[in-house]
């Protein structure tokens, strides 16, 4: 016993001299004890360094985007060591460490222990990821939630490097909106060797074809007095000032920051004031000096649907996301900020302006605000859609009438009465595009409006509230109208202008009842990509933001379509060589012949694309697609304020529809997989815009195509605890059905999970996590996947170009930054856009080889020259996308025209070919072709010269002639006499006044039959 003793304590005074021996503050390495994590140096890490002063920070820096305040290092309250990071900011503040190695694709782990005392909003820790000339190429960021005060937690961040990253600063952060005092301590950094793919191309230079979706269309424009304005949808949006009697353009600018704008007026001063999404900037276009300026950001929200000017001066201004409306004062220059017009509601969407009141309409519940202008007293209007599910865009107060847009649906209510005198539905045969005129000037009971079925004029009678087509008829455009005014011409009569969303501008003049229609001056803008499917016609067809539809061919690199419409596309499906266009609104559904010219004018029938399905039944947006047995599957978004997507099927062979909503009870559809008389669906746990998700989980259904029966179910997979989208799905080439899904996982973080599910049992085979910690971005748009016919699989999986093995399931990031749109061609390359150009990254070339069917051939005849261009992965080329450059040492002996070599003359020639293809160039191996002559092909050689006229017949005579006989005496094996009559061949020629070149030709050709004999 006495001896057990002795051996425990000296273990333990072994221990305690090791501890000793540590520097003070550190503690057990248990997270690089777990899943093989190395510790990396945090240079003041633990903040135990020594400041020189109060305001020192040892090896952290301030973020120069922020104050220089709000941060020190403190002995007040400290997890391990002497000194923490104190933390008590009053604004947005942030700090650097100092930059730590890092080899790009390797997994990183940052823990650290947080003290709370205070706090509004979130704290938060970035990880900054700095490519090799010190830029920061992109961040990882995590802000955490703080359960309890006054107690260390430990936080993490866990991500992997980008592609390019070569080192990382950790990046302490406090926003604007997250006020905190409290401590931070033991910050420490782990790597992991990562999963990442050893893979085996190595892509060319990326190529960029340029903007696919080109079109000229405005949301926001206005009509001055003998001026247009209008602004179109790009990246970015652009402004335009044009003549309206020329269209000729007198003034234009691009607007960085707003790639759409929908909100335009002509203030009481005569000058333009506009506002669009995302940055919250209103803009003024100074009409007399033709200048843009801007007045400063609005006090309210970033995204401004719509503005009204008032007679007084002043500028109001709806917004999103908060329903709140804004004025602007032109005298004073001053914002006022009249905040939320209906709590709970995330859109002021319309406005309607009197003299005295100002009404705002909200979505996506519809209700009615009227203000005083006068006093600013608020009340609302009732209204028979008061409380439905829909947005109020427009409202207008004419005679004893308000009128109110929801969409193309309009309500007239009795001003003084409040009761409902008149709807037209968005379903009627006869509603309206969304706009109506003022009163007409000829007639103050009459407003005109554009029915959007027929894209004709009709008019409204404030008398009878009736409406009737103008008669004759009056055709207009075939896009909405975007602004009407009453203004008068060159004769001083009155006449209705119309703007219209293409920027065309329609004058009708009520006395003639005639339009003229003409088109102001515009450029054709790249709009930011939508969506993108390679079609199995190697062909790419695309849409873009708010409309247009191209298409480009991969075979020769070109754009063979570039048009303006249909609108925006969601989605694209294929069927029986027909392209389907899933767009955006109502979910309609076009139908493409790739094979027939474009045609369109609103998809009627007989056009192409023409419009084969409304789908309805509260949908908006149809993202995916899948076809099988002749079956087209289609899963689609719900509407605005709505939940409850859905799954639609076209039967071709009896060219029926049908749809089944909620398939997944209050969730949307974004990944279908057809396999074997199965659909395979995935969800996203949202719903249209203005409407908070109400299921926890994102879930799968199965669809069985023969009975119609559907089941939903879980999906279970590591690393996703709360999935909240699941798509896109797709069958590997393993028969399995791999999908990708994003969520939260068991400690809360975002993840993103590839996996792989037996189609029989649904068992998941296989799976990986891709980029933790990484936000969806779209809640609608799925993530794509696709193959190679290596086998490789490809993502956009949290919207990063990213390649996998489906055996090892190892990964590899392909290209940085975000990348929402991706497809691969037959040859391996991925066409891939994040912005409003198609990008192309290109397999490498390896090697080209020429053949022919034989190195040796008679003179006259021809045969195949076949080139073959490999790429390293070992696919072959389109060859008609390449440039080829033929290399012939002897033109004389051989040519080459159409893939074929035409024997000429005796001799023989080097033949090699110079391709082009993706910018690069490869040199193929060298052919020795030899051309042998005889005393038959000279002879025909000779008989052509003389049709041609370049031989005198008696010369062609003679030199025939002693082409026979010398063939005869050869043939008798008398070779002297062959030779004999073969210079006498020579004799004859030389004597002749034959051209020099064609002398020389025959001389050279019956040399190579003397050659022959002699042997």
């Amino acid at each position: 016993m006495e001896e057990k003793m002795r051996l425990f304590s000296i273990v333990l005074l072994a221990t305690i001299l090791v501890f000793s021996t540590l520097p003070y503050g550190q503690h057990t390495n248990s997270v690089a004890a777990e899943d093989n994590w190395k510790e990396l140096s945090v240079e003041n890490g633990d903040f135990e360094a020594k400041p020189t002063s109060e305001a020192d920070l040892p090896s952290w820096v301030y973020w120069t985007g922020g104050f220089k305040t709000g941060m020190s290092i403190s002995n007040k309250v400290v997890n391990t060591g002497n000194q923490s990071l104190a933390i008590d900011n009053n604004g947005v503040v942030g700090l650097f460490s100092q930059e730590i190695a890092i080899t790009e694709g390797n997994q990183y782990k940052l823990t650290a222990n947080l003290y709370v005392e205070e706090l509004t909003g979130k704290p938060g820790i970035w990880l900054r990821w700095i490519d090799e000339k010190g830029t920061i190429i992109s961040n990882s960021a995590k802000y955490f939630d703080v359960s309890e005060f006054n107690k260390w937690q430990t936080v993490d961040i866990e991500a992997t490097a980008p592609t390019g990253a070569k080192g990382v600063k950790i990046f302490i952060y406090q926003s604007s909106t997250s006020n905190m005092k409290g401590y931070y301590d033991d910050v420490r950094f782990f790597e992991k060797e990562s999963n990442i793919l050893d893979f085996p191309i190595k892509y060319g230079k990326p190529i960029n074809h340029g903007p696919a979706a080109l079109a000229a269309k405005s949301q926001g424009v206005a009509i001055g007095d003998g001026e247009l304005y209008y602004a179109t949808n790009g990246s970015p949006a652009t402004f335009y000032a044009a003549d309206a009697k020329t269209g000729e353009k007198i003034f234009s600018e691009n607007l960085p920051g707003s790639d759409v704008v929908w909100a335009m007026v002509v203030g009481a001063d005569g000058n333009v004031y506009f506002a669009g999404t995302y940055n919250g900037i209103l803009y003024r276009y100074v009409v007399k000096e033709k200048r843009l300026e801007q007045l400063g950001k609005n006090p309210s929200d970033n995204w401004v649907w719509q503005l009204e000017a008032s007679h007084d001066g002043k500028i109001y201004g709806a917004t999103y996301p908060n329903a709140k409306v804004f004025e602007y004062n032109i005298e004073s220059a001053q914002f006022t900020d009249l905040g939320t017009f209906y709590e709970g509601q995330q859109y002021a969407r319309g406005l309607g302006i009197t003299e005295d009141s100002l009404y705002v309409g909200m979505g996506t519940t519809a209700y009615l605000m009227k203000m005083d202008l006068a006093t600013g007293e608020r009340t609302e209007i009732n209204l028979p859609i008061t409380g439905t599910s829909t947005s109020i865009s427009n409202i207008w107060e004419y005679g004893n009438f308000i009128f109110v847009a929801y969409g193309t649906s309009l309500v007239t209510i009795d001003k003084s009465t409040g009761e409902e005198v008149n709807t037209m539905d968005w379903q009627d045969e006869h509603t309206f595009d969304g706009l109506i005129s003022s009163p007409s000037p000829y007639d103050e009971n009459i407003l005109y409006y554009i029915n959007k079925n027929t894209q004709q004029l009709w008019t409204y009678d404030m008398t009878t509230h009736k409406t009737a087509k103008v008669e004759p008829t009056v055709q207009l455009p075939a896009t909405p109208a975007k602004a009407m005014r009453w203004i008068k011409d060159e004769s001083g009569k009155d006449v209705l202008a119309i703007l219209h969303h293409q920027i065309e501008y329609s004058i009708f003049d009520p006395t003639t009842h005639t339009v003229k229609v003409s088109y102001p001056e515009v450029d054709m803008q790249g709009l930011l990509m939508q969506s993108l499917e390679i079609g199995e016609d190697e062909k790419i067809y695309m849409g873009g933001y708010q409309g247009s539809f191209g298409v480009f061919d991969t075979a020769i690199d070109k754009y063979i379509l570039q048009e303006r419409d249909p609108h925006q596309i969601e989605g694209i499906g294929f069927l029986n060589g027909d392209v389907y266009l899933g767009t955006y609104g109502g979910a309609k559904i076009y139908k493409y012949d790739p094979n027939r010219p474009f045609t369109f004018s609103g998809g009627k029938n007989g056009e192409n694309p023409e419009l084969v399905q409304d789908i309805e039944d509260d949908q908006s947006r149809p993202f995916t697609f899948t076809s099988g047995d002749n079956k087209l599957f289609v899963g689609t978004i719900s509407d605005y304020g709505r939940l409850g997507g859905a799954l639609t099927i076209y039967d071709s062979k009896t060219n029926e529809w049908k749809t089944i909503r909620n398939i997944i009870k209050n969730q949307s559809i974004i990944g279908l997989a057809y396999l074997n008389g199965t659909v395979f669906g995935g969800s996203t746990i949202s719903g249209g815009l203005g409407i908070e998700p109400t299921e926890p989980k994102a879930k799968m259904f199965e669809y069985d195509v023969a009975t119609g029966q559907h089941e939903v179910f879980d999906l279970k997979v590591k690393g996703l605890e709360k999935p909240e989208m699941i798509g896109e799905l797709s069958v590997g080439p393993d028969g399995n059905v791999w999908g990708v899904a994003w969520g939260l996982d068991e400690a809360g973080a975002y993840n993103t999970v590839i996996f792989a599910m037996n189609p029989d049992n649904r068992e998941i085979v296989k799976s990986t996590q891709l980029y933790k910690g990484v936000n969806r971005g779209s809640q609608w748009r799925p993530f794509f996947i696709r193959w190679d016919n290596q086998g490789f699989l490809y993502t956009t999986a949290a919207r990063t170009l990213t390649v996998i093995d489906p055996e090892t399931m190892k990964s590899k990031q392909l290209v940085n930054g975000n990348v929402n749109l991706m497809d691969v061609d037959k040859e391996g390359n991925i066409y891939y856009s994040f912005d409003h150009n198609l990008y192309q990254l290109p397999v490498p070339l390896e090697n080209g080889t020429v053949t022919v069917d034989g190195e040796s051939m008679l003179q006259g005849t021809e045969q195949n020259i076949n080139l073959t261009v490999t790429l390293v992965n070992g696919n072959t080329i389109n060859l008609a996308g390449a440039q080829i450059e033929w290399i012939n040492s002897n033109p004389d002996v051989a040519t080459i025209e159409g893939g074929k070599i035409l024997g000429k003359n005796a001799g023989s020639t080097e033949i090699y070919a110079t391709v082009t293809y993706n910018g690069e160039e490869i040199k193929t191996n060298t052919l020795v072709v030899t051309v042998d002559v005889t005393s038959e092909t000279l002879t025909k050689q000779i008989n052509e010269l003389e049709k041609a006229e370049s031989i005198p017949h008696s010369v062609a005579q003679q030199l025939s002639n002693r082409l026979a006989q010398a063939e005869q005496h050869y043939q008798k094996g008398k070779k002297d006499q062959a030779l004999k009559h073969l210079e006498d061949f020579r004799k004859h020629l030389n004597n002749s006044n034959i051209e020099g070149e064609i002398k020389i030709t025959l001389l050279n050709n019956v040399a190579s039959i003397e050659e022959a004999i002699k042997k």
